[in-house]
């Protein structure tokens, strides 16, 4: 269940590269203003559900907004894009911390509840089979959009070569405007589930943008199908790892996966999309 926000979390990051070659690394802050958005909102009265929506909105805007200010006039310069999203990253982290503070808060859940699956004898909340659920909504709507619509397929065909789509008459700002936005709106979904099943902080983007680095570079940059293959065998390590070696060891057999790929498929599983007539 985890592994499916976790591909959100890359998908959206390996998006943004694919299509401009940005290392976004204000990618987990924009998870985090997910998660805060939410927060603010069921605290303010407004339903679960609705502050779920709002969230999505806002993180969606938040991202937009982010390439229209700033990214698309520094793009050019990979060096100079990088440091300005970190910076990003950190301003929105202080202004959280001072919106918010910095102790760790818990979210209302979108869903309240619990199934007992006396089968397999465990428990399992309501809110993690609905971020289950959402997850693959959304990554189902994207791969249907990529591939089964003109809009779509000029972010696949730009992720691919940027002067070949601009020659078929793909307009690149529209394309990248678009891309981030979706990648805002997943980041969005993610923020909100990841502050519900584990814990909301200011500092609570650092681990996800983490796995997002691990995830693209194992699935391969600029592969949508790749990210997913890769947040599902993150997320079974990650667990596998706790259960048989304890919590301390969480992130060691991603790692070992990471560097092996690294030193023996370094373009990842997929590497790029390639689209075939």
């Amino acid at each position: 269940m985890i592994s499916a926000v976790y591909a959100l979390i890359a998908i959206g990051f390996t998006m943004i590269f694919g299509v401009g070659g940005v290392l976004n690394l204000a990618h987990g802050a924009l998870i985090m203003i997910g998660a805060f958005t939410y927060l603010a909102a069921t605290s303010a009265a407004i339903p679960p559900f609705a502050g779920f929506l709002l969230a999505v909105v806002v993180t969606a805007a938040a991202s937009y907004a982010l390439y229209a200010g700033l990214v698309k006039y520094i793009e050019d310069n990979i060096v100079i894009t990088f440091l300005a999203t970190v910076v990003v990253a950190l301003l929105l982290t202080e202004l959280v911390i001072i919106q918010f503070g910095s102790a760790p808060s818990q979210l209302l859940p979108v869903i309240s509840g619990t199934i007992y699956l006396e089968a397999v004898g465990t428990r399992i909340r309501y809110v993690q089979l609905l971020a289950f659920v959402v997850s693959w909504i959304a990554i189902g709507a994207l791969w249907y959009y990529v591939t089964k619509t003109d809009e779509g397929r000029s972010i696949l065909a730009t992720s691919m070569s940027t002067r070949g789509a601009e020659l078929t008459g793909v307009d690149l700002q529209k394309v990248k405007s678009r891309t981030w936005l979706i990648a805002g709106a997943f980041a969005g979904i993610a923020g909100v589930f990841i502050g519900t099943l584990q814990s909301t902080s200011p500092q609570m983007w650092l681990s996800p943008l983490a796995l997002a680095f691990i995830i693209v570079v194992i699935g391969g940059i600029g592969s949508i199908k790749g990210s997913v293959i890769a947040a599902y065998l993150i997320g079974y390590l990650e667990t596998a790892s706790v259960e048989i070696l304890g919590p301390s060891f969480q992130g060691v057999l991603s790692l070992v996966v990471l560097v092996a790929i690294l030193l023996l498929k370094p373009n990842g599983l997929f590497g790029r999309e390639l689209v075939h007539e």
